[in-house]
């Protein structure tokens, strides 16, 4: 049999690859890979809408993470299922997953698990945290940026611009000016008592 005839070394050089970025493929198994954590923070004084109760809130923390996303999304959704009225309103809004993490809910007797998504970028955490909200009626409640949070109930603030024939407690105010009328709760109800007005 007549062996293979072998080619002798080409003597092209090698392309310079040194300025090419690497990805995933060509990053050496040797490499430390590098675990992406998030942060989202929430936003106590949001409006909470009908499902769920603003004295629970209170009680999580001011964020969740860092963290792997799939593990600040799994805290996110548990912490507004435990801040829920009724659990089973939040759980029932939640498809199941595979392979992220699990959450779970008590209602009708027993208790529910459920399994997230699998989760790898803060883009998606927002995107499901977002769409969960939105079925919830809240509004603003999470973010990856923190929220200024204030004590006590929030305040209400009008601004209003006139055009002319304004009066305010039987004081004409001039035309064009802009009218601040601040709002506060003065019992522990919602009604509201407007303070003051003041002009800008």
């Amino acid at each position: 049999m007549t062996p293979l005839a072998i080619s002798p070394p080409s003597s092209t050089p090698e392309p310079d690859m040194s300025s090419i970025p690497q990805d995933a493929a060509t990053v050496p198994h040797s490499a430390t890979p590098q675990v992406l954590t998030v942060c989202i923070y929430i936003n106590k004084q949001a409006n909470m809408g009908p499902n769920l109760d603003r004295k629970k809130i209170q009680h999580l923390p001011d964020h969740f993470g860092p963290d792997r996303p799939s593990v600040v999304l799994q805290q996110a959704v548990q912490g507004c299922i435990d801040s829920a009225f009724q659990q089973k309103t939040v759980f029932t809004l939640l498809t199941q997953g595979y392979g992220g993490e699990k959450i779970s809910a008590t209602f009708d007797g027993k208790q529910h698990l459920l399994s997230l998504p699998v989760v790898n970028s803060i883009d998606y955490v927002l995107r499901f945290l977002k769409k969960l909200c939105r079925s919830l009626h809240c509004e603003n409640l999470f973010s990856d940026q923190p929220f200024a949070q204030r004590s006590g109930p929030p305040c209400r603030c009008l601004q209003e611009t006139r055009e002319s024939n304004l009066s305010f407690g039987g004081t004409p105010l001039p035309a064009r000016r802009h009218l601040m009328v601040w709002i506060f709760p003065f019992s522990s109800g919602d009604r509201w008592k407007r303070a003051a007005a003041t002009e800008e």
